[in-house]
Order: structure tokens, then sequence, then C-alpha cells
């Protein structure tokens, strides 16, 4: 089968091949998907191009996000028919295979059902992106009435955030660099799109009634907490997906202690089994809500494997590059 990897880490050009091996297995529990899209998060290239990490593997099928159907059932598996419709996640999460191929196996709490009106390029994006932002805005309950701030709005993860947050009832406050970008970051349906380079907190706040927001879905926590502790209401969450550099925070202990300031950490590779099922859920009813758009940045042919990489690096705040196959 015609598949892409690495056998080093560093830049795309310089390590990524793209040709034929041996076609995969479907083992006791996994299912075997004949893969029609790849998705590629930053955690695939940031992976592909850390010289500084050691190979967990001596080959390594990047991309952890794909969409397909099922061709072939392992022992044990009988929730899915071949040729059914699926999209997964978590492929290449501590596994050496992921979707960057025409097929891969995998178990099958890694995959779920594609409803017919998703595309295989859209179906791509449900994973790492969709499921981060769904257990963001959801992880405490429902968010009915609140006001909810996402900063990094037309990043993957922010724009499904907006969705998310508007389908469950919440009135949602964004911010952006660019005013370039504000008319798309409404038509995800932001309430109220700010100019990051005004006076952003106390622009927040008088949107806020004053109060503050309810949550703040935060890229960016080791530079942001100082700001995010300012616009923060009593009793607020800030939830945190990112791991950007620093890697270490100041919180303030007084006053924020005495206004039950809550801080969540979350890394959607490793929920629980109850917390992923919550969350695929969730993200499929969204999907019959039709409460969900997919921004796709661009797609590449697997045989491109290398500038899809070059183009995901580059391509921050305008999609998803999903790779064909």
């Amino acid at each position: 089968m015609l598949a892409g990897w690495y056998e080093r880490c560093g830049p795309a050009d310089e390590v990524i091949s793209v040709g034929e091996i041996e076609k995969p297995l479907a083992g006791p529990g996994e299912v075997l998907v004949r893969v029609h899209a790849s998705g590629i998060n930053p955690s695939d290239y940031k992976r592909r191009a850390n010289v500084k990490a050691g190979m967990e593997f001596p080959r390594i099928v990047p991309h952890s996000d794909g969409a397909g159907t099922v061709a072939a059932l392992g022992p044990g598996v009988s929730n899915y028919r071949v040729g059914d419709r699926v999209w997964m996640f978590n492929a290449q999460w501590a596994r050496p295979m992921g979707s960057a191929a025409e097929f891969v196996s995998l178990p099958a709490t890694l995959i779920r059902p594609l409803p017919n009106c998703v595309s295989f390029e859209e179906g791509a994006c449900l994973g790492i992106p969709a499921m981060t932002a769904y257990h963001a805005i959801f992880r405490d309950g429902p968010v009915k009435g609140q006001t909810i701030y996402v900063p990094a709005a037309t990043g993957r993860v922010g724009a499904y955030a907006i969705q998310f947050a508007r389908w469950g009832g919440a009135r949602v406050i964004a911010s952006t660099g660019s005013r370039d970008k504000m008319d798309a970051i409404k038509a995800l349906g932001a309430d109220v799109v700010l100019d990051r380079n005004s006076d952003l907190s106390k622009s927040i706040l008088e949107h806020a009634d004053g109060r503050g927001v309810d949550r703040v879905i935060e890229i960016d926590f080791g530079h942001q907490i100082g700001f995010d502790e300012q616009i923060v209401a009593e009793g607020g969450t800030i939830v945190s997906y990112g791991a950007a550099a620093p890697g270490k925070a100041e919180i303030t202990l007084s006053p924020r202690r005495a206004r039950n300031m809550s801080v969540h950490f979350i890394f959607v590779y490793m929920l629980s089994d109850a917390q992923k099922q919550t969350t695929c859920d969730g993200i499929l009813q969204a999907i019959r809500d039709k409460a969900l758009r997919h921004r796709i940045a661009g797609t590449v042919p697997l045989m491109d494997l290398a500038r899809a990489h070059r183009e995901a690096e580059s391509q921050a705040g305008t999609g998803h590059m999903v790779v064909t196959l």
C-alpha cells in the first residue's frame, strides 16, 4: 500500500518519504480502515520536526486524524460493517502507524461513524481539533447562559470552540490580531469580535457586563494567565489546551483565590474512555443539528506529503490542511 513516513526527525523535505509498505491486518478488537483523508495537526508536524526528541519507533507513519471506510474487521468487532464510513482519532498516539497511508488498522474504540452529510476531508478534521474544543467547552457541564471568551478564534480548535459554545447556548466573545479575519470569526457564530490590538481587557469586561467571562478557552496559558485573571468572572474557569512556551506560569493566589477561579489543563489524547464517548457523541449530535462548519485551508495528495506538512506549518489561523488518498 502507499504510505508516507519518516525515520528521523527534521524538516519535512529532508525526512519525509512516500512509497509502498506492507498493508496492515486487523488484529483482535481492531478495524482496518481504507483511509480517504488524513488530517494534519500541529502535534504531527511539531513531532516530526523535533530533532531533540528521540524517535519512539524506527519508522513513523504520521497523523492522528483521518476518515475513510471500513475495509475489514478483526476478531471481536461486531459494531461496524465493511463499507461503513468512519472518522478516527489518536491513530498515531503511542503507535508507529498513523493515518498517512492507504490503510490503517486501529482499535475499534478509536473510530466513530461518519455521517453522510460530512465529506471525508471534513471528517479528517473531527479528531484532535473538534474533540479538544468540545471537551474544553463542556468539560464541566452545560454552558447555556454563560459568556465564553475564545482568544485563538481562527485556530483549528478555536473555530470549533466558538461553534460548540454557540450550539450550547453560550454567548461568545472572540478576539483576533487581524481585522481581515473578523468577518470569518463572526461567520462562525461569535457574538462579539474584538481587535486584540485595542484595550482588550477593558473591551471584554464591557461586553461581559463588567462581571467578567465565565470561561476562557486558552491556547497560550503561560503568557496569558495574567491577562485571563483580569477578565474571568467570580467562579469562572480558564481551560488550557495549548503547550506553547514558556513551560511555567505564575498564578496570582490573592485575590483570585477568594473569587473561586478554576484552572483546567486538558490533553485530549489521554481522555478517559467515558470522556471520549461523551465528547464524540456530542460532536456527532452537533453535526446532526447542523451546528458545525469545517474550515479546510487546503488539500494535498499523499504523494506530496512533505509539501502538505510545509503548508500546514504556515497555515496558522486559516483552517485544516488535509491529505487526500
